[in-house]
């Protein structure tokens, strides 16, 4: 079983009270990447980024927490970066600074049980769009699972054209992961049973649809139910949704390396699924990093950290 997380790269520097406090490099699909590799689970990120000093951190972080860079594309210029302004309440709204060049990865051949995880812009921006439909076509027929983590900042109901997009996503998922925000922004719906039946007009589907201090409630065909937040003292919430998509694929492939089939997959065994996701998010919360801590990880790695 294969872990592939596909997403943009950013550089992203911190701002409090307008002064710069830190920066780490990040992007949806790297932080869930770094998390997984701290596990020490076979992961690969497929992404783009620059052959400048930015890309050069970007890559050896990587390589330091085990993350397989062979489907990373670099290319001469400069490196995504993203600032992030915090509020009193540790929340950040985002100014983002694209890459000076726009290109595009090459996809591995999929394998039957590959798990796959992507989203943000990166899923739906026109360059390379055909590449990526035609991978995730591929991925959908051989029998890999796919979670598709939209994570729409930004109101897109008057914008039909990212929202088909969107939706042609969700059509290939298996699993659709997100925020209360992102489904009031890309559908105008703020209730998780209409969610699931809005994103189940293209077949099965599994919903992980997360509320923030209020938990996370998670849908299928035969059962739902929600799990409670873990109390947390919020440092910042960057990386925070990213983090519970790597809590979920990391009990994902616990649970299926139990000679489980996806379809298979009882209540107690989405319990314990959902509840790694709660317990990425909120460690990453109370961190100033993107990403779930070495000490965690390795705690989960030795079996000492049981949920």
């Amino acid at each position: 079983m294969r872990i592939f997380t596909i997403g943009e790269t950013t550089f992203d520097i911190s701002f409090r009270g307008g002064n710069p406090v830190g920066a780490c490099s990040g992007g949806s699909a790297y932080n869930s990447a770094i998390s997984l590799g701290r596990c020490g689970l076979p992961v690969s990120l497929i992404s783009t980024f620059g052959n400048d000093y930015i890309g050069d951190l970007s890559m050896a972080f990587l390589f330091k927490n085990g993350v397989n860079c062979n489907l990373i594309k670099r290319f001469d210029g400069q490196s995504r970066v993203a600032l992030a302004f915090f509020d009193s309440v540790n929340n950040a709204c985002y100014s983002f600074y694209q890459a000076s060049k726009d290109v595009f990865p090459d996809y591995p051949g999929p394998q039957k049980n590959d798990l796959i995880l992507l989203g943000s812009s990166f899923a739906i921006r026109d360059n390379g769009r055909e590449n990526l439909l035609e991978f995730l076509h591929q991925a959908k027929e051989v029998g890999c699972i796919i979670i598709y983590d939209p994570n729409a900042r930004q109101p897109l109901t008057d914008k039909p054209a990212i929202v088909n997009k969107v939706l042609q996503n969700i059509a290939l998922a298996t699993i659709v992961k997100g925020s209360d925000q992102d489904f009031q922004n890309i559908f105008g719906l703020n209730d998780a049973k209409n969610v699931f039946t809005r994103i189940s007009e293209s077949g099965n589907k599994t919903l992980v649809y997360t509320k923030g201090a209020d938990g996370a409630e998670l849908f299928t065909p035969d059962f739902d139910f929600a799990v409670k937040a873990k109390e947390t003292k919020v440092i910042s919430t960057i990386g925070a949704g990213d983090n519970f998509s790597a809590g979920i694929v990391y009990g994902l492939f616990n649970q299926l390396d139990n000679n489980l089939t996806f379809e298979e997959l009882a209540l107690l065994d989405w319990e314990k699924i959902m509840n790694y996701g709660i317990l990425f998010s909120s460690e990453v919360c109370a961190l100033s990093e993107n990403y779930l801590s070495v000490k965690t990880a390795e705690s989960l790695r030795s079996n000492r950290l049981i949920l």
